[in-house]
């Protein structure tokens, strides 16, 4: 027997999925990381993904300024600064304070990377796309980079512990079957 599940939740169904920290450095060079879990690749060639972010935050005012951001796949380790990220808006406080983190230059973009990551996608805007109260971001990863021990035949090894968002407070990471 299946339940019911409100169509405002439905989302949910599509959990766990990837959590990654966007992170983006305004005019002013401020550096904001944000957690999402709305993310996913929408062509090969070119490479382009797809974000939904939501029109009251920080950081798509911060895209829809500078056009580009960095995506950065946490692992496992990284769930604290996850959360925190997903929970503090950067619009009131500076995140970069509170999350521990190291931000290495990108190659591609001025908006930094995290050092700490095991992954990393360096993103340029393409198209913007306003969706009810999400705005979808179409950008092309102009740079990609993982972890050499972690990342092994165009996939993440189990040691890599990619962090999944369940919901609310809970995480996951996959293993191999």
């Amino acid at each position: 027997m299946k339940i019911e599940v409100n169509l405002n939740e439905s989302y949910t169904i599509l959990h766990p999925r990837p959590v990654v920290l966007i992170c983006v450095k305004d005019k002013d060079g401020k550096i904001n990381v944000m957690s999402c879990s709305w993310i996913t690749p929408v062509s090969d060639e070119p490479p382009l993904i797809a974000i939904s972010l939501w029109t009251k935050g920080y950081t798509h005012k911060v895209i829809d300024e500078t056009k580009e951001f960095t995506v950065n796949i946490p692992s496992s380790k990284l769930k604290k600064q996850v959360w925190l990220a997903g929970t503090k808006s950067g619009g009131k406080i500076d995140k970069t304070k509170i999350l521990d983190l190291k931000f290495t230059p990108s190659k591609t973009v001025s908006v930094p990377s995290i050092e700490d990551c095991i992954g990393i996608l360096e993103c340029k805007v393409k198209e913007r796309i306003l969706l009810n109260e999400q705005i979808l971001y179409i950008a092309e990863v102009q740079k990609a980079y993982a972890d050499e021990n972690l990342f092994k035949n165009r996939m993440w090894s189990d040691d890599a512990s990619v962090l999944l968002h369940t919901g609310g407070k809970i995480f996951s990471i996959p293993k191999t079957v």
